[in-house]
């Protein structure tokens, strides 16, 4: 048995009838493969299931064969009451869930199953693994205890969760399990191959355009030993499909310049919006700057959001925590 809450999880779904399953805000492939997995096994039992979502797919994850299914709604205005269980996945928190800006939680049995350490632990049941590479990776292991049949839709699904939050097992939080479960996966029928090229080598010409408006405002802080990049919002908008751009951007540039333990990419993504990745090297924790700032993640990898503040003072408070726990060179 992977995890004693496994059978409790299950005895829930049984329970109900009418399930829904939840991708988080600005949804990433974990959140959406692990989603979109959890609904073909929920199916598989005979559940009517619905997966909803504060913001559309992106083009990252909509090669995935059910990834239409995902519905877009306004959380204050959903009606929650024909449903009996809300498994709300790789959310840590609820704004993650909801959306910004939005504050009613729903009245309705609730199943936290996430993998990042500042979980506010909000369901009736917590399966929190913040041991665990991604959603998806706890997906396979719950499954596996479950004792149901992964197929080759359902293995694709959990490994884009994979590969997209490990970026292809390159961190740290992917261990030795996460490589036999990969392996296990491709052996069910999931394409690596098609995974990677959709996720990492899919870029529209917008994405190609913001990257030179990032790459451009790199900067280096050599006494604090992090590099820094801030887009305005007058420039990224320029860029109508750039849409994750950031994220990419910090998984090329932000932990991989010499002489530099962690780095940030700042994009305005909205006016006075400020929306930041983090990247760290091994050894280097980011998540004390991502939390401090209101947002999370894990040691090598985080993101934050400052949002109501202009961009030139929502720039200058990200960069004064940012060195407020840099290790600075002697």
């Amino acid at each position: 048995m992977n995890y004693d809450l496994s059978p409790k999880v299950l005895e829930e779904i049984k329970k109900a009838k009418r399930i829904l399953l939840n991708c988080h805000r600005s949804p990433d492939p974990d959140s959406v493969g692990s989603a979109l997995a959890m609904r073909k096994i929920l199916l598989g039992m005979d559940k009517e299931v619905e997966i909803v979502c504060p913001d559309n797919v992106s083009g990252d994850s909509k090669f995935l064969k059910s990834s239409d299914v995902v519905k877009k709604i306004d959380y204050d205005n959903f009606d929650f009451s024909p449903y009996d269980l809300f498994i709300i996945l790789d959310s840590a928190e609820w704004s993650q869930v909801l959306g910004f800006g939005k504050e009613k939680k729903p009245s309705i049995k609730k199943i936290n199953i996430d993998h990042h350490f500042t979980n506010e632990k909000f369901g009736v049941i917590n399966l929190v693994d913040e041991e665990r590479s991604s959603t998806s990776e706890i997906l396979y292991k719950i499954f596996d205890d479950w004792g149901v049949l992964v197929d080759g839709e359902t293995a694709e699904d959990l490994l884009t969760g994979i590969i997209y939050d490990t970026s292809c097992l390159e961190h740290s939080s992917a261990d030795v399990d996460t490589a036999k479960i990969f392996v296990k996966l491709m052996e069910l029928g999931a394409d690596k191959n098609k995974i990677i090229s959709n996720i990492f080598r899919n870029l529209n010409f917008d994405m190609v355009k913001a990257m030179t408006e990032i790459t451009k405002n790199m900067q280096i802080d050599k006494e604090n030993r992090f590099v820094w990049s801030a887009v305005p919002f007058e420039e990224i908008s320029q860029y109508p499909g750039s849409f994750g751009i950031k994220s990419m951007a910090a998984g090329l540039y932000a932990a991989s310049v010499q002489g530099a333990d962690f780095g940030m990419i700042m994009v305005e993504e909205k006016k006075n919006f400020l929306n930041v990745s983090f990247r760290a090297k091994m050894g280097f924790d980011i998540s004390k700057i991502a939390n401090e700032l209101g947002g999370g993640g894990h040691k090598q990898a985080g993101a934050a959001v400052l949002r109501g503040i202009p961009f030139g003072e929502a720039t200058k408070k990200v960069l004064a925590t940012a060195r407020k726990y840099a290790q600075k060179t002697s």
